[in-house]
């Protein structure tokens, strides 16, 4: 069985982990012993066996456990760049590793907040000279050598993130601008795609191909929670900023979310 490393087990990638423990051995870091035991814990809970299910801790400051989890077949690299002193310093130590040429596929998560925030539409061909977010345009740039598959996710959504929820009641300024979201299953599902399917490397954009404006999705959403609607307010004129996903969609592959509005 090969093995398929997560780097980063958070919302993103622990469910992950779950989909792909059946297909792969896992081995996963945490950034804390107390993230550790908890979710060791669950594993027990929801009888998975460990021995296909190793977890470990690692952060910028703690690296004892590179060696054992760059020892793999495939990496998945995800994790906020906020959530580091130096994020570009960790990623060095993990580029530069002894194993890292051994392994057959790196996956790296980055952001559409990359792209300029103006109104138009962008693809992965864009050239980008500034950027919504230069701490992911200087983690991408760092990195993109070196990675086989740069997945820039927009909003992700899903589950217990629903768009709306936290302006139940406020007012939205922005109402008029469109949305660039995408549902957490299809990111796992996009993965999966990859794994399966020789697909060619490079940058690829995940985001819902359809856009309603944040008026529309949140109130549709405030609706079905039975919560009070937002004030909508037009006074942002950024508002028909759009990231496309044609490139993924012509690889094949095909969202299980087409519409952000179908997501709750």
């Amino acid at each position: 069985m090969k093995t398929f490393t997560i780097l980063g087990l958070g919302w993103l990638g622990h469910p992950l982990s779950y989909k792909l423990k059946n297909m792969y051995k896992i081995k996963a870091s945490v950034r804390s012993d107390e993230r550790l035991s908890s979710f060791k814990d669950e594993l027990k809970k929801d009888n998975i066996n460990q021995n296909n299910f190793e977890l470990y801790v690692l952060n910028e400051y703690n690296l004892e456990n590179l060696d054992v989890l760059l020892d793999t077949d495939y990496l998945f690299i995800n994790y906020p760049p906020s959530k580091f002193d130096d994020y570009i310093s960790f990623l060095n130590k993990i580029y530069s590793h002894k194993c890292i040429n051994n392994i057959k596929k790196i996956f790296f998560v980055s952001s559409t907040s990359i792209y300029p925030d103006l109104n138009e539409e962008f693809t992965e061909d864009c050239l980008i000279t500034k950027p919504k977010r230069q701490n992911v345009y200087d983690c991408e740039d760092f990195i993109k050598d070196k990675t086989n598959y740069i997945l820039r996710t927009s909003g992700l959504m899903g589950y217990n993130r629903i768009a709306g929820r936290y302006f139940s009641g406020k007012i939205v300024k922005d109402c008029k601008s469109i949305v660039n979201f995408v549902h957490r299953d299809d990111v796992i599902r996009a993965i999966n795609f990859i794994l399966n399917n020789k697909i060619t490397d490079g940058i690829y954009n995940l985001v819902s191909p359809s856009y309603p404006t944040k008026e529309v999705i949140y109130s549709n959403n405030c609706q079905k929670l039975d919560i009070p609607q937002p004030t909508f307010i037009n006074e942002i004129t950024i508002n028909s900023r759009k990231i496309s996903t044609k490139k993924l969609l012509e690889t094949g592959f095909s969202y299980k979310f087409n519409n952000p509005l179908d997501y709750v």
